[in-house]
């Protein structure tokens, strides 16, 4: 699990979000939003 939270993290920052609490809580809020920020969707 650990893994997986650090790589969310690492691909938030790619993005340049500068608030990781809050770009996962709005992420956690649409099962399909994650996907979007990896391009798999």
């Amino acid at each position: 699990m650990a893994t997986l939270r650090n790589l969310a993290i690492s691909a938030l920052r790619l993005t340049g979000t500068d608030n990781i609490a809050k770009a996962i809580r709005h992420l956690a809020r649409d099962a399909t939003r994650p996907l979007q920020i990896l391009g798999i969707r």
